[in-house]
């Protein structure tokens, strides 16, 4: 493979390295999963205290907005539970790459937020969606009770206790006569950036004038009926699941792809290479090397994989770039795959075997902002929908077009498409 291309003229033709002709495609290596005991019956407790939610906070991670989605927890919630997205660390992607992010989930039906958690950032507005929402319409209510959920090391536990910090602070400036916090204890959620550690439902208060409490849920993977490699490589490299369930020369080797994808180099400088490189073994070899040396010590030198560790951190603490793992269509994309889907036969034996791919976590709905109300695909006309609550139908991430359940496209002939 090759180490690194050597450049005359880094900043030539308008961007750096222009002699370096990066990877086209990424070879992945088995369905790296992660689901274990406490998650399976941490799912049983989450639905079974759904019912007592006021507030569903969805925590995903901003650097992958749609792979982060947990929608197994979310498919199913109910009418009463108002839900907020909440895109945490928002600090690690590029702020017009976090806008768009999310207007396109609120284009979608779906209120979303950028925070970071681990600064505060935003939170309040956390509070304030729950005040605004479910105390103006429920105003005698005892107190509002708010859930959050996510995949691991998403920032759940950060999030709640940042609420706290932020609450008891407040309460520090309106001074001893606050009635905010009274009563309330300075119990914290156990949070790392460890996935897993997190492993029973708790229960929090986070003020007392409002009262507001909350759970604190353990971060759950996906089933692993939902396997899928390219999205599984990247919540590994987010740090959603251990890194020796996939391994990290492998997780090393696709965060390098993807860097040199993106054309984001800041790498070569930051650990002094000569020149970008598709060689994942020589840049591990060379960080090791370069740990061994400015530590003064030899254990470094054979362990390559604490350079692929060390690589991996790197870019988790946004030192090597920011960007973002998952695409994020514009809203011309979204426009016209609403359009495709419109005028696709619903899946069967005589359709095709499936609708056109949707990102998991962007709910297209069937007459979103950006499909003009009564649209009709050409050679087509529409009868009245006799049950438009159950319009759209599955689970949130796929809109069944044209079923009789929903209202369905009805073709000349009469026949149900």
């Amino acid at each position: 493979m090759r180490r690194f291309t050597p450049c005359r003229n880094a900043f030539s033709y308008g961007r750096p390295y222009p002699d370096f002709v990066p990877r086209e495609r990424f070879n992945f290596e088995g369905h790296p999963h992660w689901f274990v005991g406490h998650m399976s019956s941490g799912k049983v407790k989450i639905e079974r205290k759904m019912k007592d939610v006021n507030i569903l906070l969805e925590v995903r991670d901003a650097r992958a907005p749609f792979s982060s989605s947990q929608y197994e927890l979310t498919a199913n919630v109910g009418e009463h539970v108002h839900r907020l997205i909440v895109l945490n660390k928002a600090d690690l992607v590029t702020p017009n790459v976090g806008l768009s992010m999310r207007s396109l989930i609120e284009e979608s039906g779906q209120p979303c937020l950028l925070t970071n958690a681990s600064e505060n950032k935003n939170l309040i507005k956390i509070k304030q969606f729950a005040l605004d929402n479910v105390r103006a319409k429920h105003p005698r209510t005892l107190g509002l009770m708010l859930m959050v959920v996510g995949l691991p090391n998403v920032g759940k536990s950060t999030i709640v206790n940042g609420l706290k910090r932020i609450a008891f602070a407040a309460a520090r400036h309106q001074g001893p006569s606050s009635k905010l916090m009274h009563g309330v204890k300075w119990t914290e959620a156990k949070a790392s950036n460890v996935p897993g550690l997190t492993r029973e439902v708790s229960f929090f208060q986070l003020s007392n004038h409002p009262r507001l409490y909350c759970y604190d849920t353990p971060g759950v993977s996906l089933m692993k009926r939902r396997n899928d490699p390219e999205r599984n490589t990247k919540l590994a490299v987010l740090g959603c699941m251990p890194d020796h369930i996939a391994g990290e020369m492998y997780l090393a080797d696709y965060l390098l792809y993807r860097l040199n994808r993106e054309q984001m180099f800041d790498y070569v400088n930051a650990l002094e290479l000569p020149g970008p490189t598709d060689d994942v073994r020589f840049l591990t070899s060379h960080i090791s090397a370069l740990l061994a040396q400015k530590t003064k010590s030899q254990n470094y030198m054979c362990q390559v994989a604490r350079g692929a560790t060390f690589f991996l951190d790197m870019w988790r603490a946004g030192k090597i770039g920011h960007f973002c793992l998952d695409h994020v269509p514009n809203a011309d994309e979204v426009h016209r795959l609403r359009q495709l889907r419109a005028q696709t036969e619903p899946p069967g034996p005589w359709g095709p075997p499936c609708y056109p791919e949707v990102p998991e976590g962007l709910e297209l709905h069937r007459r979103g902002p950006l499909l003009p109300e009564g649209f009709v695909p050409k050679g087509r006309r529409t009868v009245q929908n006799p049950n438009p609550d159950r319009d759209g139908g599955g689970n949130g991430n796929s809109v069944r077009r044209g079923s009789s359940r929903g209202g369905g496209v009805n073709t000349t002939d009469g026949l149900s498409r």
